[in-house]
């Protein structure tokens, strides 16, 4: 596990710093960096940071979870179930065409 600093892992924030040197301080810029461009600028031990924090980038702006390890909970699909059993859809065919429904004795 990497040492953390507050919280935040070291190489998160030893990667932030290079890129913060090096003039890339937006997302923006940061989304942009390419391996080669990382390369030269002598940030090949920050590379699998700076990846994942593109990704988190590209991922709906994730900067923030990327930076403190957070996970947002995943939606749950509620199953919409269209014919439900329901009183209110008795009749026949051509009431129902029409909007009307049998009153139930």
């Amino acid at each position: 596990m990497a040492e953390k600093k507050n919280g935040i892992d070291k190489p998160k924030i030893k990667a932030l710093e290079k890129l913060k040197e090096n003039g890339f301080d937006t997302a923006n810029k940061i989304k942009m960096l390419e391996a080669r461009q990382m390369l030269k600028l002598g940030m090949a031990t920050e590379m699998q940071e700076i990846f994942d924090l593109q990704d988190a980038i590209k991922a709906n702006h994730g900067e923030i979870a990327w930076l403190l390890g957070g996970e947002d909970p995943k939606p749950v699909k509620k199953e919409a179930s269209r014919d439900a059993d329901d009183d209110s859809r008795q009749g026949s065919e051509s009431t129902r065409a029409f909007g009307f429904v049998n009153p139930v004795s």
